[in-house]
């Protein structure tokens, strides 16, 4: 029988789906601040931040860095759609580390602002996945 405290949530990326489960609650960045997500929550659909997803259920929390995207909400599914999802577990730190200091270097050079841009995307989203991986490795000595 279902947990009625429970919803579905979807993450989806051009690379697939990246989470499919009943969960507890969610909370992810929005570019007005963090919202968290309950069973029976009221239909919405806004505009997704850069940030980490951070989805809990029988106590235990994961993380899925995202960047931007849309969320929708209705009937107790929630819906995210995204450019770019990973789950915390599933990131290489050495090569987010590696990305990161790419960007850094390109930073230093003449960018036109197209390339500017994508340097600027590319090293923020490093800079989430590092944050995330930690995050989750000290989830993980406390456990």
């Amino acid at each position: 029988m279902p947990n009625s405290d429970r919803f579905r949530l979807d993450i989806v990326s051009p690379t697939g789906i990246i989470f499919d489960e009943e969960i507890d609650s969610v909370s992810m960045p929005t570019p007005d601040g963090t919202i968290t997500v309950l069973a029976h929550h009221t239909p919405l659909f806004t505009k997704l931040a850069d940030g980490e997803v951070d989805i809990k259920r029988d106590g235990k929390t994961t993380t899925i860095v995202i960047s931007g995207g849309f969320c929708e909400i209705k009937k107790n599914i929630v819906n995210i759609l995204s450019d770019y999802a990973i789950r915390a577990e599933s990131i290489q730190i050495a090569k987010s580390e590696e990305r990161k200091r790419q960007a850094e270097e390109k930073l230093k050079g003449k960018l036109d602002n197209e390339e500017f841009t994508v340097v600027d995307k590319d090293l923020r989203l490093s800079i989430l996945e590092l944050k995330a991986a930690e995050k989750m490795k000290k989830r993980q000595r406390v456990n």
